[in-house]
């Protein structure tokens, strides 16, 4: 049986520049790239916060469908909302939930939400769990 070794959920967004930004300034994402077509302009990025891989791509189509479009697992939910708040960036949260995560809401500008999470009782279920 093969094992799940990590997961990259892929954002779609309007201004790949301005959401590539606007996640590092206000989370501390680390930007690992920008990729193109030939010499197109580039309309996919990675971005890094510790080991949560997170990537962008831009179209003209709307956002993902109402709900999450990424659950990234934190190490600490205060901190990060401490941060966050301090860039500007509008939130929700921390907030604890009753799966045992501290949870930060984030609404980019094209309608994904993103959900920081941090697991308030790890044990071999795994997170949240």
């Amino acid at each position: 049986m093969p094992t799940g070794l990590r997961s990259m959920p892929a954002l779609t967004c309007r201004d790949l520049r301005a959401s590539a930004q606007a996640l590092s300034r206000s989370f501390g994402f680390e930007l690992a790239g920008f990729w193109a077509d030939g010499d197109a302009p580039p309309h996919f990025a990675i971005l890094r916060l510790g080991d949560v891989t997170l990537a962008l791509h831009q179209s003209d189509e709307p956002a993902g469908s109402p709900g999450f479009a990424a659950y990234l697992y934190i190490d600490d939910a205060e901190s990060l909302a401490e941060l966050a708040l301090a860039q500007g960036a509008l939130i929700d949260g921390p907030l604890d939930q009753p799966w045992r995560c501290r949870e930060v809401r984030y609404t980019d500008r094209d309608g994904n939400q993103i959900v920081f999470a941090q697991d308030l009782a790890p044990g071999p279920e795994g997170p949240g769990l």
